[in-house]
């Protein structure tokens, strides 16, 4: 590693967050908008370095939403249903609001 370049001591993901190698450190926020069935529901904040995506999953899981599949493409994480659209989307919505 080129010492040289301060910027060289960083790695810049595709949703716009640092993390100082050096130190392990998260430097900022990520942000990733989410998607219920190709409708847009709200966004997710990467707050701190415990947090991850997937409590979005664990989250809904845990309000007995089961029948979903979820994935990542860039900063969009897309949640697929075929059951209980509207349960999903209110579930999420109370999600977001209390984060």
């Amino acid at each position: 590693m080129n010492t040289d370049n301060p910027n060289d001591n960083y790695l810049f993901p595709l949703s716009g967050g640092k993390l100082d190698l050096q130190n392990g450190v998260k430097l900022n926020e990520d942000t990733y908008e989410v998607y219920v069935n190709d409708n847009f529901v709200g966004h997710k904040t990467l707050k701190n370095a415990g947090e991850k995506l997937s409590d979005v999953d664990d989250f809904l899981q845990i309000q007995g939403i089961h029948n979903f599949s979820s994935s990542l493409e860039g900063d969009h994480y897309i949640i697929k249903t075929n059951e209980d659209t509207e349960n999903l989307r209110d579930a999420l919505s109370v999600y977001f609001n209390n984060r």
